[in-house]
Formats: structure tokens, sequence, C-alpha cells
């Protein structure tokens, strides 16, 4: 799919991955609709889209809400008739406690890194399928294939959307309209602020998500992993499950005695 001339929603652009990623495609030529709930953040990346494409929009909101993502949508396809390109980023890392509120920590991040991509998706659906032409990227993580410590939510969101997603390739297989799973290794964002782990090992650029997300797009993958050797981990866990349960619960023991 060409990038240049497109109308391309981003969310979670107001830092991060969603950030490098509005930028990059604005500077091959996509007009950005931003998406992400930090007006003033939301309100920078946006201006320095429009460096490019001076057409693009923000669009302060929360995903999570149903009403919200068709709004986002609906206010897209009256301003610029269409939107070829839907690039489901947002997502939350709460600090999470499954021994004491698994429920709440599950609706929790679910509303947000799940259910807010299929609202978004279920929008744009209709106009894409009736053009025969479209791109839906969503942005997982190498969590959804792998534990992390302390974090079976956001595993699982990521891990929902991930099977959820190729599920929808193969249904929209002959409709003209590309789905593709981009699942990121450890990577320099704020969301490391935020989560309940600490990470010591070397984080990555959102850049190279976002170029990621530009392959994807320009070539029609359906699944990529950025840096791609962490898709090793995903693919030999269902062999090696055990031992690596156990480290990864040694590793999540020597975090916790770190000063």
């Amino acid at each position: 799919m060409q990038i240049k001339g497109s109308i391309a929603i981003i969310t979670g652009a107001s830092s991060g991955i969603g950030a490098a990623t509005a930028l990059r495609l604005a500077e091959k030529g996509a007009t950005i609709v931003g998406v992400a709930r930090r007006e003033d953040r939301l309100a920078d990346v946006v201006a320095a889209c429009r460096r490019h494409t001076d057409g693009s929009v923000a669009h302060a909101g929360d995903v999570s809400s149903r009403a919200f993502a068709s709004e986002v949508v609906a206010d897209a396809a009256a301003r610029f008739g269409r939107v070829d390109i839907l690039v489901n980023n947002a997502g939350i890392s709460p600090a999470e406690d499954p021994l004491h509120r698994a429920a709440d920590d599950v609706e929790a991040v679910m509303g947000v890194n799940f259910f807010g991509a299929i609202y978004l998706a279920d929008a744009v659906l209709p106009g894409m399928i009736a053009r025969g032409r479209g791109s839906i990227v969503n942005v997982t993580s190498v969590a959804g294939y792998v534990p992390t410590p302390d974090e079976p939510a956001y595993g699982a969101s990521k891990a929902a959307l991930s099977r959820w997603s190729h599920g929808l390739a193969i249904a929209l297989h002959d409709a003209g309209v590309h789905v593709g799973v981009l699942s990121p290794g450890p990577i320099d964002t704020e969301i490391w602020e935020h989560t309940g782990n600490d990470y010591h090992g070397k984080l990555f650029p959102a850049t190279v998500v976002a170029d990621g997300i530009v392959r994807m797009i320009e070539k029609g993958l359906v699944h990529l992993t950025v840096p791609r050797r962490f898709g090793a981990v995903g693919a030999v866990y269902p062999l090696v499950g055990r031992p690596l349960r156990w480290g990864l619960r040694r590793y999540a023991a020597a975090e916790a005695k770190r000063p």
C-alpha cells in the first residue's frame, strides 16, 4: 500500500511508539489523525507532523470508550472522506496485583490494549471493505507470547489482540484490506515508568517500531517482531516453557532485591 497521500489514524500518538510512527508516516506523505489522552503532548506531535502534511489533526480522548472510537473515525471520514490506515498502538501497563485484584487489572488493561483496538478497527472496516483498500496494524508485544513477571493482564491483552488480528487477516484475505501484527521487544518508552517491573536490559528506540510499521504497510506483512531476534523467544517458549518460567521467576526475585 502506498503511504503518500493516505489518511492515517495513529493511537497512543502523544509519545513513544505512537509519536514516532505518526512522524514517520507524515514524513512519507500521510495525513495524520493523532489520537491520545494527553491533549498537550498530542498537540506537539501533530504540530511536528504538520511540517510534512499540513492537514494533520489531533483528536484527544480515551480509546477504551467505544463512543469515542466511533467519533474519531466519523470525524476523519467527514474531514477527509476516508481512512486508509489505522495503527492501534495505544496501550497501558500499570503495576498489577494478580493475587488481590486480578479481575480489576484485567478489565482496566483489556479496555485500552484490546477493546480499544477492536472498537477502532470495527469503525474503520466498513469503509475500507467498501473501497477494497486499507491497512490496519495492531501493535502487540513479545509479552503476548512469553509471560513476564507480575504482568498477566498485560500479556493476556497482547496475546488476545495478536490472535484476533491473525484471525481477522484470514477473514479479510480477499477483501483488499491488510491486517498486520507488530510485536515489539523492549522499547524505550514511558510505559516503563508505570509498570511494576524494573528492566535493566537494553531498550531499543521507538523508531525501530515505527520503521517496522512502515514496512508492514508497504509490503502487506501479516506479522513482524522488532528487533527480529525477540521473535525466537516466543517460538521456543512452548518447547522450553518450564525452565523459562523458572528463569523468569529467578529474574523477578533478583529485581525485587535491587535497592
